[in-house]
């Protein structure tokens, strides 16, 4: 069993390392389209009409790749004094509630998000650059499904803690 926890630790290591690195990547994009953007608008006098799209799908897959990938050091937000007075033993028991309750909302997000998708790029496509939503509600099961798999992670023997998570980010940019 040992070896299993440390197998599925080593492989959400290499899943948080892919999604950081595309979160980078994806804020990156984000930035240069819209600061093109606002150049192209400050030069012309009139502004480029997709950069609203692709700003919004750039960053809906930002937000629910990054935020799925974050959940296994524990960055989101939580309440810190816990930790000064809760024990081990409870910590751990707070952590097995956490992740229950986190794969009930991953199962959600994974099950209606893409059933949602599939509804909306039956028939709906963006306005100008004519691409299917489905494309941009697909980062919610996606999403919900790395956030699922990091909250089994965290509740682990072996998961990292919260410290480590700005050196991780720092390694995937490099």
């Amino acid at each position: 069993m040992k070896k299993t926890i440390e197998l599925y630790q080593t492989f959400l290591t290499h899943l948080e390392r892919v999604t950081l690195a595309f979160a980078m990547t994806l804020a990156a994009v984000l930035l240069l389209v819209n600061a093109g953007g606002i150049i192209v608008e400050q030069l012309m006098g009139s502004s480029l009409v997709w950069v609203e799209e692709i700003s919004v799908l750039l960053f809906a897959w930002l937000v629910f790749s990054g935020a799925g990938a974050i959940a296994r050091r524990n960055g989101h937000i939580g309440v810190d004094i816990l930790h000064d007075y809760l024990g081990p033993r409870q910590m751990n028991v707070i952590k097995v509630i956490f992740m229950v309750l986190t794969l009930i909302v991953s199962w959600v997000m994974v099950y209606h998000g893409y059933k949602m998708a599939q509804f909306v790029g039956r028939s709906q496509t963006s306005l100008y650059l004519d691409i299917s939503l489905f494309y941009y509600y697909l980062s919610v099961p996606l999403g919900g499904l790395i956030l699922g798999l990091n909250a089994v992670g965290a509740a682990l023997p072996g998961a990292p803690e919260k410290d480590d998570l700005m050196d991780k980010v720092e390694e995937a940019s490099i």
